[in-house]
């Protein structure tokens, strides 16, 4: 089977000291990051790589990405991620959905996400080329759609949490990446809170790039099971919204 042929990628990876919070429950920002990497082995093996697309001056950059989690595996479990990306696909949007299975094979959590091709040099999106919309591929399975529309920010402030971009934040984009909005996000809620739950789910969207060295302050609202929370630079622009849900830990 050519490269070109494989629909779903899969990719399995053990939860590790790393990955689990103190409760030993794979931690949100790592499911952020084992998705992508599923979703960057796929890209590399479809020729359509952030790093291809460099040489080209274009880059893969995240708009949107929303996880619902069923059960969180735990530390030293194997879980498995597919990976496909989505008939969804439309202009300068790409869409990719995830599973993520555990040793059993049940679904532990689902996950989708939405992407764009920016031009390096003018910052832009452009449009998804014909090669990569000939990938798109629907295997079934029922995942939960992302808001329509904008994320919105805290109605009424109730916290704010401040934090400072470093080094170890950016990605090769040379911005903060987006795992590091979610762990800012989680980061920024009250210890106690986060001793009592586990997140059911999360969506952020990102709208704005911080650069290393920028102070960022991350303000949040929660009503209910619901934390609505905003990412604001130093010129008071949110960069980034995140919801999430959350549950009394069993």
């Amino acid at each position: 089977m050519s490269a070109m042929e494989v629909k779903v990628f899969r990719l399995r990876a053990t939860v590790g000291f790393f990955e689990a919070d103190v409760k030993l429950r794979m931690a949100p920002a790592a499911y952020w990051r084992i998705l992508q990497n599923a979703a960057a082995g796929h890209a590399a093996l479809l020729s359509a790589a952030t790093e291809e697309l460099r040489r080209g001056g274009q880059t893969w950059m995240l708009s949107k990405m929303r996880l619902d989690v069923m059960r969180h595996p735990s530390l030293g479990e194997t879980v498995e991620v597919e990976t496909w990306p989505s008939t969804r696909i439309k202009g300068a949007r790409a869409y990719r959905d995830f599973v993520l299975r555990d040793e059993s094979g049940e679904i532990c959590a689902t996950a989708s996400s939405l992407w764009v091709i920016v031009d390096l040099a003018s910052r832009r999106p452009v449009r998804i080329p014909e090669a990569i919309v000939a990938l798109c591929h629907d295997p079934g399975y029922l995942i939960p759609p992302m808001e329509e529309g904008w994320l919105t920010g805290p109605e009424q402030v109730q916290g704010e949490t401040e934090f400072t971009s470093y080094w170890s934040d950016a990605d090769q984009n040379e911005h903060v990446n987006n795992v590091t909005m979610v762990r800012w996000a989680v980061d920024a809620l009250p210890l106690e809170y986060l001793e009592l739950h586990e997140v059911v789910s999360v969506e952020a969207q990102y709208r704005a790039e911080v650069k290393v060295g920028e102070v960022v302050r991350v303000r949040r609202e929660r009503v209910g099971d619901l934390v609505r929370q905003e990412v604001l630079n130093e010129a008071g622009v949110a960069v980034a919204l995140v919801h999430t849900r959350w549950r009394v830990s069993g």
